[in-house]
């Protein structure tokens, strides 16, 4: 009986393709540091509008 070369064992799982691009997803999943940036950008962003949203909601202030 031969033993499996390492190269054998090191293929893709059932089902999936070892040509398969990666999904844009995953890639940002398994960066750390896109997944960083991605999260100060989007608060970023969320707490901008936010604060825009309050500005323009606020009714002008009356002057003396």
């Amino acid at each position: 009986m031969s033993e499996p070369s390492p190269a054998s064992s090191s293929q893709a799982p059932p089902g999936r393709g070892g040509d398969l691009p990666v999904p844009r997803m995953q890639r940002l999943y398994d960066s750390p540091f896109l997944l960083l940036a991605a999260c100060i950008v989007v608060m970023f962003v969320f707490f901008t509008a936010w604060g825009v949203f309050e500005i323009m909601s606020l009714e002008p202030a009356p002057l003396p």
